[in-house]
């Protein structure tokens, strides 16, 4: 249950940084969460990638491209990664902070 409460927050953080790059309507929402699960899912499964990279961004372009353009997909891909990372890393230097101090 705290997996599935995990990648609903993920992907609802995918759709938000989407919908910061372009307007979204309402019914691509359940596209775009399946989608994301989908390409989470072989992100991390698929073994010899360096932590899925690249595997999450081909697999969203290859969903999502004959509902979305491409440009869109990639750069809210490449966005969301972004984010993501520095997010960690925010959480990783917080703990760090606190266990210091």
């Amino acid at each position: 249950m705290g997996e599935l409460a995990f990648l609903i927050l993920r992907g609802t953080g995918f759709i938000l940084t989407l919908f910061a790059l372009a307007p979204l309507q309402l019914g691509q929402i359940p596209l775009l969460l399946g989608a994301f699960s989908f390409a989470w899912l072989l992100g991390f499964v698929i073994p010899g990638a360096p932590g899925g990279l690249g595997v999450f961004e081909a697999t969203a372009i290859a969903l999502l491209q004959s509902h979305f353009p491409s440009a869109l997909i990639i750069s809210a891909t490449v966005l969301y990664r972004l984010v993501s990372i520095i997010a960690e890393t925010a959480g990783a230097g917080l703990a760090w902070l606190d266990e210091r101090f």
